[in-house]
């Protein structure tokens, strides 16, 4: 009877588990067939789901204080633009960042010069200022940008040869990610060439070119955290390690190698933990200041361009250790930059325009020449507005599994009571 009782107990067990991996996939479908309505679109953009997004409030405040001397300074801040299919800066974006800025303020010194929503040749856009202070007269300048931005995941389906569209190489894209070498991409190293072409051996289209240079990095560069200046494609390559710079220059230069439209994309994570999952009302700040080097959670990854798909993203750092971030991105980094080289005055060796460039947009860039002392202190803060998530598995299990086991459960009981009694009854 105890064989007999166990294999009860096992099949109760086992019918359960069926049940879910049955209504599971359905649930899941009808969850993200919700979301893909969200996707209409005719800007060049196609193929892709958004199955989670989440809003948050963003609230930047950089602050400098004279505190002795006086001085002369310029600053400039990256703003978050929209990356939207319908959005007139970034064209065949999909959905990556809807944002809407709703305050913008300065306060203390009022700049000699302002020049606000000022693009550069990437569309990026900035508000940059002029200001002089003095310790005693006019000692301090504030200014800060309140934003609401919803940051969806993106999901590209397969992408079959009939939906690539043909490329323009007369488009301006092609000059500026995807023609020309530039320090820390430069597509004419003969090393990078060779590696290039003997990675995407045997690959049909263009996804496969990218899928084949993705699991390449994965599998022959080893990651390094670093807090030097970015070393570039090359450097990456020759030494084999790098950190996620120099994972997405390296991407980004074996695709344009390719003659496929790529570029980096820089921008802030709210955590190092792709599973996170943002609840209603939790925030985090991040911070630095002058004595103090932050807890600035700065990241780069990839986008390529497809012809009637957009932009596609990547994180070729993140791939090591998922293999979901190949034509994917999460709800958890805000985009500030995309492209090379960002005007920067005062960063060269030389003072000169020529010179006044960085590779990757130091957010905010402030220079400036000083008789004394200054302090000053830039803040970063998150908080989640709402949060579109899919349920997690261990839910479906609870609310369709739980039930079933405890009504299998009673059942079971009411049968080894009743034999029981018979049993007795056959007895006496």
């Amino acid at each position: 009877m105890k064989s007999r009782n166990i294999r009860y107990i096992i099949l109760y067990c086992i019918i359960p588990i069926l049940i879910v991996s049955q209504f599971s996939p359905l649930i899941k479908l009808e969850i993200s067939n919700i979301q893909n309505s969200i996707n209409l679109s005719n800007s060049g953009t196609s193929n892709y789901t958004i199955p989670q997004n989440v809003t948050y409030q963003v609230e930047t405040n950089f602050s400098i204080q004279q505190l002795t001397g006086s001085g002369n300074y310029y600053l400039k801040f990256a703003k978050l633009n929209n990356k939207t299919p319908d959005s007139s800066l970034m064209r065949f974006s999909p959905p990556y960042q809807k944002s809407f800025p709703y305050d913008r303020f300065i306060l203390g010194n009022i700049p000699s010069q302002t020049d606000l929503d000022h693009q550069d040749r990437f569309n990026n856009t900035y508000d940059s200022f002029n200001i002089s202070l003095g310790s005693i007269i006019n000692p301090e300048f504030i200014y800060g940008q309140k934003y609401n931005v919803t940051l969806n995941e993106i999901a590209f389906d397969t992408i079959q040869d009939s939906e690539i569209g043909d490329y323009n190489y007369s488009d301006i894209m092609f000059d500026l990610y995807c023609n020309n070498s530039v320090e820390n991409y430069n597509i004419s190293d003969p090393d990078l060439i060779l590696a290039s072409n003997t990675i995407v051996q045997g690959a049909s289209n263009v996804v496969e070119k990218a899928r084949k240079i993705i699991q390449w990095i994965r599998d022959n560069i080893e990651y390094e955290a670093s807090e030097d200046e970015e070393k570039g494609a090359s450097w990456a390559y020759e030494n084999k390690k790098g950190d996620c710079s120099e994972f997405a220059s390296l991407m980004v230069t074996l695709l344009r190698i390719q003659n496929i439209p790529a570029r980096k994309v820089s921008g802030y994570l709210i955590s190092n933990n792709p599973r996170l999952r943002p609840t209603v009302g939790q925030s985090w700040t991040f911070r630095f200041s002058k004595s103090e080097t932050g807890n600035f959670l700065g990241h780069a990854w990839v986008e390529y361009y497809i012809p009637n798909v957009g932009w596609i993203s990547c994180d070729p750092t993140f791939y090591q250790s998922d293999s979901i971030y190949f034509n994917y991105i999460d709800f958890l980094r805000f985009n500030l930059n995309v492209g090379q080289w960002f005007y920067c005055p005062g960063s060269g060796p030389d003072p000169g325009p020529s010179d006044d460039y960085k590779s990757e947009f130091p957010n905010p860039w402030f220079y400036g020449l000083s008789s004394g002392d200054i302090d000053y202190e830039y803040q970063f803060k998150v908080t989640v507005l709402e949060a579109n998530l899919k349920p997690q598995v261990w839910i479906y299990f609870l609310a369709i599994g739980l039930p079933i086991i405890i009504i299998l459960a009673i059942v079971s009981y009411i049968i080894v009571r009743r034999r029981k009694k018979s049993r007795e009854l056959f007895y006496y």
